[in-house]
């Protein structure tokens, strides 16, 4: 029986959001997914024959905090310093890098100012209970963006501020062109793919992998 699975980036609102400057750092904390809730795609993150629901393995190789899925080295956002699953669901800590760079400065920006408080997770999502096809039972973390857009509408937001500190002017560079965006999500793609290749998906056969996603 095939698997219904889906591959790419999912938006979530970080649920218990927590951001802090210490030394001139940014830090921040939260849950990127919760589990027995309904995001804005109808996933619910559910446990199924196994006792977790998020596979890190992968992204544990390479533990960065990217800005808008891109992958060159200009678009490191910073670390993950933190990340692992409990009851809840998917928890991690970050650290912003202080380069001066400025969307990397806008993004330090927003976050001080309580408005950026969403990340987008790239992976493989599987849905393998056939009963509950909304259930996602499986999520193959390979990458994690800050982003401007939510996904779990029962995520909360809460901000935590440090000793007082001036914040760097906001420097907003123009949207991207369409075909820079097509651009960046084919490169985005190209490195999934890749990436799959190294994984086993049970009960499914590679020719058919990507052709239902949810």
């Amino acid at each position: 029986m095939q698997i219904k699975q889906f591959k790419g980036p999912k938006d979530f609102e970080l649920t218990q959001f927590k951001a802090v400057e210490e030394n001139g750092i940014v830090k921040i904390s939260g849950y990127a997914n919760n589990k027995g809730i309904a995001d804005r795609y109808g996933d619910i993150p559910t446990p199924f024959n196994r006792t977790f629901v998020y596979d890190i393995t992968e992204y544990l190789k390479n533990p960065v905090l990217m800005l808008n899925h891109g992958y060159g080295v200009g678009s490191i956002a910073g670390k993950v310093t933190k990340i692992f699953e409990d009851e809840r669901g998917l928890y991690f800590e970050a650290e912003l890098s202080q380069r001066d760079w400025p969307e990397l400065k806008h993004a330090r920006t927003v976050i001080r100012e309580g408005i950026l408080k969403t990340v987008s997770i790239g992976g493989m999502w599987l849905y393998e209970d056939v009963q509950n096809p909304n259930h996602l039972t499986l999520a193959k973390i390979f990458e994690i963006s800050l982003v401007a857009i939510p996904a779990d509408p029962f995520a909360t937001f809460e901000q935590v501020k440090g000793e007082p500190k001036e914040a760097p002017k906001a420097e907003v560079k123009q949207t991207p062109k369409e075909d820079y965006k097509e651009a960046i999500d084919k490169l985005y793609y190209y490195d999934m793919e890749q990436k799959l290749k190294r994984f086993d998906v049970k009960n499914h056969t590679p020719e058919n992998a990507g052709k239902e996603q949810n």
